[in-house]
């Protein structure tokens, strides 16, 4: 399946990763509409990511790793809370499945250092392949889809462009 949507928009774990959290944020992402650059929620993501990630991350189009371990051969998404961690199960997944079409085999993990949690990802290449082809019908479509009200509206980026 090929990651590539338009010779501008590919498939990207932030894709995959908010598809699972809002489809319209899926689709002005992919339309280049970026949120507000100094939005208190991206700075802590950024910090997050100084503090735990690898300096040289592993990346192909449409991904970059946030850490790798050599010695067991795991990608490592790293996010700042445990909120999202379905999405975030989904994202590293979407990278094992692409590591896996470059002929490395991985294990994943999700890592929540405030929790100091852990959760273990082990590819499922048909739920790939449904995120990816959930990800390409809302690139696709004309419009956004409809605004939803959600428990995390109230903190995101593109809050004033949906209900601004």
């Amino acid at each position: 399946m090929s990651i590539y949507l338009r010779p501008d928009v590919v498939i990207t774990g932030t894709l995959i990763w908010y598809s699972k959290v809002c489809p319209r944020e899926v689709w002005y992402m992919a339309r280049h509409v970026t949120p507000f650059e100094g939005h208190s929620k991206l700075e802590k993501g950024r910090a997050i990511h100084q503090i735990y990630g690898d300096e040289l991350p592993i990346s192909l189009d449409g991904m970059k790793i946030d850490a790798f371990r050599k010695e067991d051969r795991t990608v490592v998404e790293i996010k700042s809370s445990s909120r999202h961690v379905e999405s975030a199960m989904a994202q590293t997944n979407y990278y094992l499945y692409r590591l896996k079409e470059v002929g490395l085999e991985c294990e994943g993990e999700v890592y929540v250092p405030k929790k100091d949690e852990r959760i273990r990802v082990t590819l499922d290449e048909e739920k790939v392949k449904k995120d990816m082809e959930e990800v390409r019908r809302i690139v696709e479509s004309g419009s956004p889809p409809p605004r939803v009200r959600i428990k995390f509206c109230r903190r995101c980026a593109y809050k004033d462009l949906c209900w601004g």
